[in-house]
């Protein structure tokens, strides 16, 4: 599934161009030679932020909507869906050092 976005933007390219050049047969090639250059460098682009991963802001984001699901409190095992339980401890711990929740025993109150 992850080539549709490189596909749809090379479609889209393509059918722009040969449609702004009037269809022409020059323009074809044209086109289609920049839409399998937009391919690739979508595709190189789109697998470079996968490799990266979510962000630490991504993943506060997270947090804090899994938090309101759950009434306003969370333990670090609530994450355990998204991130392993020492990172969900340190994602919760850096969250209350910036004041944005508090520690209730072995869980977090947002």
């Amino acid at each position: 599934m992850a080539p549709v976005l490189p596909l749809s933007a090379a479609i889209a390219l393509f059918l722009l161009l040969w449609a702004g050049l009037r269809f022409a047969a020059w323009g074809l090639l044209l086109a289609l030679g920049l839409g399998v250059l937009a391919y690739l460098g979508v595709a190189r682009w789109q697998g470079l932020m996968l490799r990266q991963g979510p962000s630490r802001a991504a993943w506060e984001r997270l947090a804090m909507k899994e938090a309101w699901r759950r009434g306003g409190f969370l333990r670090p095992q609530d994450l355990l869906a998204y991130m392993e339980e020492g990172q969900a401890r340190a994602l919760l711990e850096g969250l209350a050092a910036r004041g944005l929740c508090r520690k209730e025993g072995e869980g977090y109150r947002f």
